[in-house]
């Protein structure tokens, strides 16, 4: 596999977590299950996976390098989750006061149909405070000073609603928040908030594919098997995608992606770089790391773990049509240049 070269970073390395990941995986699969295979003798990881947890990406400051719960900590976290649920289930009050003027307008009716995640991540009988895993204090290594593509154009002099290129790409419906799917998940640690579509994917695999459809904004990666990218071809959307099978795990290398994808969870440059590993675990539980590298951006790699469970039987993924761009865009735009033109 050619991975990026000369950017900073030791790639070796890289490399030797994605196989000690690897190894880890495999040590953790159920006894004596053995991976079913496709027509094509590949390891079958075909279906519909989700994360139900709660455990956030970046570990909370106050745990420092605390990398588990105990067991009781984690259930108390359960629990905790399920009061909120049940709370939000509650009708929401008809007579509740008015939002302030310049206050925020909630979601609330839309919430109430998303599934609230309850459960703490558990990888290797560890309740884990957060999805990274290295650095070992769970948080992302930013570099001091360090800019995406809109610090960069702010730096310039332009502001936040300049024009359209400057604002989110989820805003735009151009790309579901995140670089690729299952990298984080919104914010589930508050009273109200659910995001279950941005946790739900199919894999479907053939000879020369592996397709992953993200539920979230039905975004589609076509990922071809092979060992070299395509150079030359810009910079895209979810980046350039290749994989290949090592014993019972998927992996996928991504470089090329569009600077745009830079958000609010995980900042990015278009020097970003992700190896993914999928390794199923039984018929019904997968582990999903994956390995990121930015150098304009990190000053380290970044190794997150997230156990995916199978979909009950009878669950489905919708489509997930983004459509609020068209409506929302154009009115922050034309609120900008009005308030513009009352303070000359």
């Amino acid at each position: 596999m050619k991975l990026h070269a000369g950017s900073g970073f030791d790639y070796l390395q890289i490399v030797a977590i994605s196989a000690l990941l690897l190894l880890a995986a495999k040590s953790f699969a159920a006894d004596g299950w053995v991976s079913p295979r496709t027509e094509h003798s590949y390891p079958d990881l075909q279906g519909l996976w989700t994360n139900p947890s709660q455990t956030p990406l970046q570990r909370p400051l106050a745990l420092g390098r605390k990398r588990s719960y105990t067991t009781d900590e984690a259930m108390s976290l359960q629990q905790l989750a399920r009061d909120l649920d049940d709370l939000r289930a509650l009708p929401i009050d008809p007579n509740r006061a008015a939002p302030r003027r310049g206050g925020i307008v909630g979601a609330l009716a839309d919430q109430n149909f998303e599934i609230r995640p309850i459960v703490v991540s558990r990888v290797r009988g560890e309740y884990r405070t957060s999805l990274i895993i290295d650095p070992p204090n769970g948080r992302l290594p930013y570099l001091e000073g360090a800019r995406d593509i809109r610090g960069d154009w702010r730096a310039q002099g332009f502001g936040p609603y300049d024009g359209p290129e400057i604002r989110p790409g989820q805003e735009r419906c151009l790309n579901s928040g995140g670089q690729l799917p299952l990298l984080f998940t919104f914010d589930a640690t508050n009273a109200i908030d659910g995001d279950n579509p941005i946790r739900n994917i199919q894999i479907v695999q053939n000879e020369n594919y592996v397709v992953i459809l993200s539920e979230y904004f039905s975004a589609v990666r076509v990922i071809r098997l092979g060992t070299e990218h395509i150079e030359d071809q810009g910079d895209k959307w979810l980046g350039d995608s290749i994989a290949h099978y090592e014993g019972e795990s998927l992996v996928i290398h991504s470089k090329n992606f569009r600077p745009e994808q830079s958000n609010f969870f995980v900042r990015s440059s278009a020097e970003l770089e992700i190896t993914e590993i999928y390794t199923p675990l039984s018929a019904d539980e997968m582990l999903f790391s994956y390995t990121l590298s930015d150098p304009e951006i990190y000053s380290r790699p970044v190794t997150a773990e997230i156990p995916l469970r199978r979909m009950t039987p009878g669950q489905k993924i919708y489509e997930y049509a983004c459509h609020e761009g068209n409506y929302s865009l154009p009115s922050i735009l034309r609120a900008a240049r009005i308030r513009e033109s009352r303070q000359r």
